[in-house]
């Protein structure tokens, strides 16, 4: 558990009721994955849970668990909601400030407690906080990463005229689970020729044809912890596709390269976005550079133009740019990066030269 850093928080703001919702931040603080809500209450830390949840929160060490669900089935369960829940055990009447991470709290939970609460949102203080990795954190990233190198290593293996998306996602899928991963995370991206100019494409049933080029972009989840990857194929080279794939990788390694502890998220986007823009693909790189990765695939630090982060030792991101072409081709090269003092650890799945 890491519920000392929530004091931090608390410290910094000067106030004594703390809230944490969301099953990633939820699992962060206490181990816990599942729903509910995390109560700090003037020091006095509970897990509030809806009764299914029951046994599997009692499974938390060192954990005061309190029960809710809408009706009184027992003496111990909180009749009503979890906002009923908070309000029983916190009373607003004694301290109405409450700090919470709206990024996770739905529209309807926000007004409930903000018509009881003086709600405080602290949604870059928990990103911060979650955004650089213990070893323990990196230990999983790295048994993610490589049943995520096995999905990609057979993916490359199946890579035969006739497959489809669809196909070869399954496979894919397939070995990450035979490699170790408890979950997938994220649905699997597997797109050929002209689809591979769709960043987010859906797999589908295209046919693997000579000439295309195959965009793989995959990642397993073990123990919680994600890791992300994505390697272009040229099934048959044509010097347009060889010439592209060559300026993205070029453009990747100039941005890992330059990473290390202090230096602006920003600046890395930057130099990819320069590289290819020195080429002439400039409006063809649709998307920022990459972000960070742990209990969600997508999380801070960000990676891009517009970025205000300050890359830290701990931190584990991605480099990915990319380049599409509309109704053609795309190429696009990812990495998972854990930010070090120096030189940067580069969490690879598959050679990446041509």
């Amino acid at each position: 558990m890491r519920l000392n850093k929530l004091e931090k928080i608390k410290e910094k703001f000067n106030t004594r009721n703390l809230a944490i919702v969301g099953e990633p931040n939820l699992f962060y603080f206490t181990g816990y994955r599942g729903v509910g809500g995390l109560l700090d209450c003037d020091g006095t830390r509970t897990l509030l849970v809806p009764l299914l949840e029951r046994n599997r929160a009692l499974g938390i060490k060192d954990m005061d668990v309190k029960v809710y669900y809408p009706v009184k089935l027992e003496v111990d369960v909180i009749e009503g909601t979890l906002v009923s829940a908070m309000e029983k055990i916190c009373p607003p009447s004694e301290d109405k400030r409450l700090l919470m991470d709206l990024g996770y709290a739905s529209v309807d939970l926000f007004l409930q407690l903000s018509s009881k609460y003086e709600v405080k949102n602290i949604t870059d203080e928990i990103l911060q906080t979650r955004a650089i990795k213990e070893e323990q954190e990196i230990e999983a990233i790295r048994r993610a990463q490589s049943a995520t190198a096995n999905a990609m290593r057979k993916a490359s293996e199946s890579l035969m005229d006739g497959v489809t998306e669809i196909e070869l996602a399954g496979i894919i899928d397939e070995a990450m689970r035979r490699g170790g991963a408890e979950d997938y995370a994220f649905p699997s991206i597997v797109a050929f020729g002209e689809n591979s100019a769709e960043p987010h494409h859906i797999p589908s049933e295209r046919r693997l044809r000579k000439g295309d080029t195959v965009v793989i972009d995959i990642g397993a989840k073990y123990s919680g912890y994600s890791f992300d990857s994505t390697r272009t194929f040229l099934y048959g080279v044509t010097e347009k596709s060889k010439r592209i794939y060559n300026v993205v990788l070029e453009a990747q390694l100039e941005a890992i390269d330059a990473i290390q502890e202090g230096i602006e998220a920003s600046q890395i986007d930057r130099i990819a976005r320069s590289r290819i823009e020195k080429e002439g693909f400039g409006k063809l790189f649709v998307h920022s550079t990459g972000h960070g990765v742990g209990i969600e695939v997508h999380e801070s630090p960000a990676i891009s133009m517009k970025s205000k982060d300050v890359l830290k030792e701990g931190m584990v991101i991605t480099v990915e740019p990319g380049i599409y072409v509309q109704g053609e081709l795309g190429v696009r090269i990812e990495d998972t990066i854990i930010v070090r003092k120096g030189k940067p650890e580069v969490l690879e799945t598959l050679y990446k030269s041509l």
